[in-house]
This record gives C-alpha cells, sequence and structure tokens, in this order.
C-alpha cells in the first residue's frame, strides 16, 4: 500500500506546507489541500486549471519595444471546495473551537487524499470531520468531495453551506522574485444559474476575456441559492451521537481554451457525472493507477519512507501533465501560484525524461505544445534581431516571452537546444521517422537557425556571445559551455537527420526551404564551436571568463543570506565564481560524457561553487557521483533531492511543489543508480548500488517493452514482457524473458 501519512499539523505554517503537499492535480485542474470548512481565519482556497491565465501591464523606467510589454500569470479560478459546517448555530473551524487532532493521508493506489480533524468547539461539543477528495484522471473537468460529520457528545442540527465563490486575495512577499501573487481580482462573474438540483457559475478574465463555467452538485437533495461572492446550496438535518452524516459534492470545471462549447460541456459532463455517481469514479482512478504503477513503480528498500516519498514525487509528476497538448507543466504545476504558472526549460531537462521512459504518448504531447507555438518564438526571435528562426521563450504561458528582467531570462538561449534536446531524445526512443517529418525536424531546424543567426564566425571558431547558462548567478557570458556544447549537439543531429533521411524529409524541407547551404553552415557552427577548456585546471571553463574571476567564498555567508539572490545585488553575485546550480556539468550528464577524469576534474572544481539555491541542482551532482563510483555522496545528494518538498527544505514548499525537483528525483534513480543510457540503437544500463539502499526495483517501458530492473548488492534481474536487446555493463544482450548477473561493484 502507497498511502501518505503527515498527522497533528495544525500551525498556521504546516497548513500551508500540507496545502501543497496534499494538492491534487490531473494536469488540467488542480487544487490545493484546503480544509472544505476553512480554517476560521482569511484563507484564500486554491484551485486552478492548466492556460487559464490573466494579463497584466510590466512597468519599466527604461523600456524598449523590443521587452515584454505584458506579464501573465495563472488564475485562481472559482472556489470550489468551499463546504462550511455548523453546528447547532456554530460554524465548526479553528476560530471556534480548537483541533484535538488531525490525520492527513494520500492514497496512491486509490488517487485520493483523506483527512480527519476531531474539533473541540468552545463550548465543549466534540466533532468529527472526515473528507475524502479525488480529482478525476479520466473525467479532466471532474472534483469531487465527500464529506461525513459526525456529533461525537451530543445530537444537534447540522448544516452545510457548499458554494461556488469568487476567489479570495492573497498577499504575499513582494521582494521574492519567485513570487508575484495578484492583489486585484483576476475574475469576474458573469452570470449564475440556478437549478433545482445544481447551482454554476459563468466566470471571465479581467483581461484576457477568457470563460469558465464552473458547477456543483450533490448526492444529497438541497436548496440552491445566490450568495454575495457566488452561488451556495444548503443541506441541513438532525444528527445524532455517534451518527455521521454524509455528503458529496460533484464539481465540473470547463471553459473556451478547449472548446466554444464548454457550457453545453459542462451541463452534459454534469449530468453523466450524477448517474454514474462517486464510486464508479473511485474505481475509474484506481483502474488508472494500476495501469500507471506498472510503467512507473519505483520500490527501494532503504531509509525508512525513502520509497514512499519517491513514489510521492513520481505520482505528483505524473499528475502535473495532462498529455493534452495544449498544456505544458508550470513549474509548480497547479499546486501553487510560484512562478505564476509559467513553463520553462525544466519541462524539457527535468520533467520529459520521466514522461519518455514512462508514457511516449505524453512525452510527445510535451514537445507538440513546443511545436504548436513556432509563430510566437518566431516573432520573439525577430526581438532579439534574428531574421530567421525561432526563439523558444523562456517563460511562458500562451507562448509568448514573459521575461522582463533579460539577463536571467531571455538570453537563456540554451532553452532552443534544451527543447532540440527532447526531440532527439524521443527519436532515439522511439525510432520514429515520421515524427521527425510531421514535428521534430522542423522544430530542430527553426530553433537551430535562431542560434545560427545569433552567433558569429571569427578565426574558425564559432562563438555564442552575450548569453546565459543554467546557472543564473552568471549572466550575459560569452561562450557558456553549456549553452555551446548542447547546441553543437543540436547542430550535429540537424545535419545527421538532413543527410540520412532526404527521402522521409523531403516534403518538410521543402516547407521550411532549407537548403544544402544552410546545412553546410550547421555542419561548419558545430564542428567549429568553441567549448572553453583551461588547460591548467584541466576542466571545461563555464564560459569564456568564468575563471577571470574572484570565488565567492561560501562558507563566510551567514547560513540565513541564502538563497543569495533574495540577499544580494545581482552585480554582485554576477562577478564572483559562484553558482545556483550545476551547468557545466548538467552539459556531461545530458551529453554522455563518461571520461572518469573529465568528470571527476569539474566535479571536484564546481561543487564548492554551487549554493544548490536551486532545487534543480543537487539532482545532477547526484547522478554524475554515481557516475564517479562516489555512491555514498549521490545517495546524499538523492536524499536531499526527495525530500525537498516533504522536508520543506527550500523553505517555500507552501507556494507549490518543486516539479522540476520531483522529476530530478526520478532522474537521480533512473540515470544516477540505475545508469540509463539513451542511444539511437540501444538502451544501455550501468548500474551502481549505494550501501545504504539494500535493493532496487524499477519499472519502465522501451520501445513497446515493459521493463523491470531488480538489484541488491550481489545481483542485478532483468524481466521483459518481449524480447529486447538492452547493454548491459558495455555488453548488448539479448533478452527474451529474464535475465541474471553479478552486480558490478565499482
Amino acid at each position: 500500500m502507497k498511502i501518505i501519512n503527515r498527522n497533528n499539523r495544525m500551525e498556521h505554517e504546516m497548513l500551508l506546507v500540507d496545502e501543497t503537499i496534499f494538492s491534487l492535480s490531473n494536469g488540467f485542474i488542480g487544487v490545493r489541500g484546503n480544509f472544505v470548512e476553512g480554517y476560521g481565519f482569511d484563507q484564500a482556497k486554491q484551485s486552478y486549471m492548466n492556460g487559464f491565465y490573466n494579463q497584466y501591464s510590466y512597468k519599466y523606467e527604461e523600456n524598449s519595444i523590443h521587452f515584454p510589454q505584458n506579464g501573465e500569470r495563472i488564475v485562481n479560478i472559482i472556489d470550489g471546495q468551499t463546504m462550511d459546517i455548523s453546528m447547532n448555530g456554530t460554524t465548526v473551524n479553528m476560530k471556534n473551537g480548537s483541533l484535538i487532532s488531525l490525520h492527513r493521508s494520500f492514497d496512491l493506489d486509490q488517487g485520493y487524499s483523506i483527512r480527519k480533524a476531531h474539533y473541540k468547539m468552545l463550548d465543549g461539543k466534540e466533532i468529527l470531520i472526515c473528507e475524502e477528495k479525488l480529482v478525476s484522471f479520466v473525467q479532466k473537468e471532474l472534483l469531487i468531495i465527500h464529506l461525513e460529520v459526525t456529533p461525537l457528545n451530543f445530537e444537534g442540527e447540522i448544516e452545510i453551506r457548499s458554494s461556488l465563490d469568487l476567489p479570495k486575495q492573497r498577499v504575499e512577499n513582494k521582494m521574492d522574485p519567485r513570487i508575484n501573487i495578484a492583489m486585484n481580482p483576476e475574475v469576474s462573474i458573469e452570470k449564475k444559474y440556478l437549478k433545482l438540483s445544481s447551482a454554476a457559475i459563468h466566470a471571465k478574465t479581467t483581461k484576457t476575456n477568457l470563460n469558465l463555467i464552473v458547477s456543483m452538485s450533490h448526492d444529497k437533495d438541497a436548496i440552491y441559492e445566490e450568495s454575495s461572492s457566488g452561488v451556495e446550496a444548503i443541506l441541513s438535518c438532525k444528527a445524532k451521537q455517534n451518527s455521521p452524516f454524509s455528503i458529496t459534492k460533484f464539481v465540473i470545471f470547463t471553459s473556451d481554451i478547449l472548446t466554444p462549447k464548454y457550457l453545453e460541456n459542462n451541463t452534459e459532463i454534469l449530468s453523466i457525472t450524477l448517474k454514474n455517481g462517486y464510486s464508479f469514479y473511485k474505481d475509474l482512478q484506481k483502474k488508472y493507477l494500476t495501469a500507471f504503477w506498472k510503467q512507473s513503480l519505483i520500490e527501494i528498500e532503504g531509509p525508512s519512507d525513502l520509497s514512499l516519498i519517491l513514489q510521492y514525487n513520481i505520482y505528483q509528476l505524473n499528475s502535473s501533465h495532462s498529455g493534452i497538448e495544449a498544456f505544458n507543466i508550470a513549474s509548480k504545476g497547479l499546486s501553487g501560484e510560484g512562478y505564476e504558472g509559467h513553463y520553462f526549460w525544466d519541462t524539457e531537462i527535468y520533467m520529459f525524461p520521466y514522461f519518455l521512459l514512462t508514457n511516449t504518448e505524453k512525452a510527445l504531447a510535451l514537445i507538440k505544445n513546443r511545436f504548436i507555438h513556432l509563430k510566437e518564438s518566431k516573432k520573439e526571435a525577430e526581438h532579439l534581431g534574428s531574421i530567421t528562426g525561432a526563439k523558444i521563450p523562456w517563460r511562458t504561458i500562451k507562448g509568448t516571452e514573459l521575461s522582463p528582467y533579460y539577463p536571467a531570462g531571455s538570453a537563456q538561449y540554451h532553452i532552443n537546444s534544451d527543447v532540440a534536446y527532447t526531440v532527439i531524445k524521443y527519436y532515439e526512443y522511439t525510432a520514429d521517422v515520421l515524427f521527425l517529418s510531421e514535428i521534430g525536424f522542423e522544430l530542430l531546424v527553426e530553433t537551430g537557425r535562431f542560434l545560427l543567426n545569433v552567433g558569429n564566425f571569427e578565426n574558425h571558431h564559432f562563438h555564442l556571445n552575450s548569453v546565459t547558462g543554467p546557472d543564473e548567478y552568471t549572466a550575459l557570458v560569452n561562450d557558456n559551455y553549456y549553452t555551446n556544447s548542447m547546441a553543437k549537439y543540436h547542430f550535429e543531429h540537424i545535419v545527421s537527420y538532413y543527410q540520412r533521411y532526404q527521402s522521409e524529409l523531403k516534403e518538410v524541407i521543402t516547407k521550411i526551404k532549407l537548403t544544402s547551404d544552410e546545412v553546410t553552415l550547421f555542419e561548419k557552427a558545430s564542428k567549429e564551436m568553441v567549448l572553453p577548456f583551461d588547460p591548467s585546471r584541466n576542466i571545461f571553463a563555464q564560459d569564456a571568463g568564468f575563471l577571470q574571476k574572484p570565488i565567492l567564498d561560501l562558507k563566510s555567508i551567514p547560513k540565513e543570506n541564502f538563497p543569495l539572490l533574495l540577499h544580494y545585488h545581482p552585480l554582485f553575485i554576477y562577478r564572483h565564481q559562484v553558482l545556483k546550480q550545476a551547468d557545466t556539468l548538467l552539459s556531461l550528464f545530458l551529453l554522455g560524457n563518461d571520461n572518469p577524469e573529465v568528470l571527476r576534474n569539474n566535479f571536484d572544481y564546481y561543487l564548492p561553487l554551487t549554493t544548490h539555491d536551486s532545487s534543480l541542482s543537487k539532482c545532477i551532482y547526484s547522478i554524475i557521483a554515481a557516475k564517479l563510483g562516489d555512491t555514498s555522496k549521490s545517495f546524499e545528494y538523492l536524499l536531499d533531492v526527495i525530500k525537498i518538498d516533504f522536508l520543506d527544505t527550500h523553505r517555500n514548499t507552501h507556494h507549490g511543489l518543486h516539479i522540476a525537483s520531483l522529476g530530478g528525483s526520478y532522474l537521480t534513480v533512473l540515470f544516477g543508480i540505475l545508469g540509463i543510457r539513451i542511444l539511437e540503437d540501444s538502451l544501455s544500463i550501468h548500474p551502481v548500488l549505494p550501501n545504504e539502499i539494500t535493493s532496487l526495483k524499477v519499472h519502465f517501458a522501451y520501445r513497446n517493452t515493459l521493463i523491470i530492473i531488480s538489484i541488491d548488492s550481489k545481483e542485478l534481474c532483468i524481466k521483459v514482457d518481449r524480447p529486447i536487446q538492452i547493454g548491459i555493463y558495455n555488453e548488448i544482450r539479448l533478452i527474451e524473458d529474464e535475465y541474471h548477473c553479478e552486480l558490478y561493484i565499482q
């Protein structure tokens, strides 16, 4: 059984963190783990719809027509969670009483959260509230709340006011660049609908004019009325001592971001949902998750809860992606408003590999999302002075660049090659040439054209200047190693695919007007790409000028001054050798550089300079440490990565889950401990097992084959459901059913 438990966490800060931990999503809608009855003090219950955003104006003291003029942020939509509970006229919450106990759980096999809250009211009456909450993976518009209320030491009248309401506004720290919460209402009510057994609200965003219908109904009769902030259903009954009163609430969310018939769809889905009932959707949820765990399960025998928390991470990572190509994955998923609901490079580098190894349809949808916004990306390339090609936006919701701070935003050209990397890996993993002809090759070329145009040749060298790499503590540099090495890889594959698949790619080559001369230029740029190297240290330099800067003594900085970005001016940070996260080492991992000397020298140099202020950092250091055979260090970082949200180690889990870090925890196991390598003609593994782990079992899929790999201190076992060739410790073996060998001890 995969059940997460967190008990008696009743302090305000803990409640906010657990709103995130118990958030539910299917990648289309998401709700935070709010108490349906509320806390009794100001609380903004939060619900989100992917791609449902509003707009606001940026203000620059020194503006430019080439800067983004408007920001976009995900909207806290109509609240469908609220179910106010009154006992004999007294509202049940923490203001009018106290919590004797609070038990919360998340069933990863059944797909819903459970909360049991035991209240003692000021007059001595005790009430038990049991709540189940489910966001359907199958019916993506559906939220279900099942509530039981039990008087424990008295009899009396229970009244429940179940509502749909305009969301309350929240106040957050405006000095934190990672957070930008709306101070004014983002949605307005256009119309309220009341029927005998349901109610609904038509809401619209105030700037973008996106439309939303939210409806509700219940499995018991109620009186539906308008309220000052929306609509409500009123139910009441006489409750006996120790006799629970139960009610199930069904909430449907539809919008014109997917269909112009959002009102008709909402009515139809609500009708079907009521006929099917709660048990039907619980069964569907369980069937979905049975199939999901068959492809995604990881089991670790080791420190307590490690396996379970990793499974939670995988569950939430999968939940963040709807599989609908209209949507990408926000950095907080649909669990919070951190980073305004924007999509970043996180998707390609830290999340995409999980979907590639477990659900290629979802992986393909992520690539398609970038492809359908090529028009906007080409416009951004023009803003940056490139007459051809496409520049993938650094942060976006609907395909336009939203980064107002270009040194750490638009200048991160590497996102083009990050997207190209997913195209290449998807093709290598699936061998789908049709994908290249329909989507992949065009995406490779258009993103490559931008890099070719903004770079320059000089004395038989190709440079990419004034760029920012993954390490945002170093900005606007020349020849960032990560950017250049990824661009080289990008260009090489444009040339390779052009040369190998002339016939298959003929139509798209004509469409994008790709000439042999241009391909020759890509080849020349790839061969002459500058990859900064320092022979005295025998390392790759992070950029052309990085090693000339003084080293920032991280040991001298007070612990409370991390992350540095919240306490020091960017120019102070930029003029030092200091890293927010892995940069050069990330390239070495992604591009498969397994040379022990190269890895060791670069690891030893950059590790002491790295603050790990980004949640994306330690997973890469864990993988490199595993490659070097330093399994103890690898495991240390693995633990940190897996527990970032559970232990709130970055002190901002209340803003939402670190979705890319959830992906990072998957990467550390699959690409670190298991040592997976994806090549065009094969899949290979090179597992190493830390002493702290007794055994590891991993499920994933490769070319329609389910693969289950188990390792312990002595043996490696591979099971497949159809014959397949796999590289094991650099030897290709045909595995027809099951294979065993000794585990290599590094």
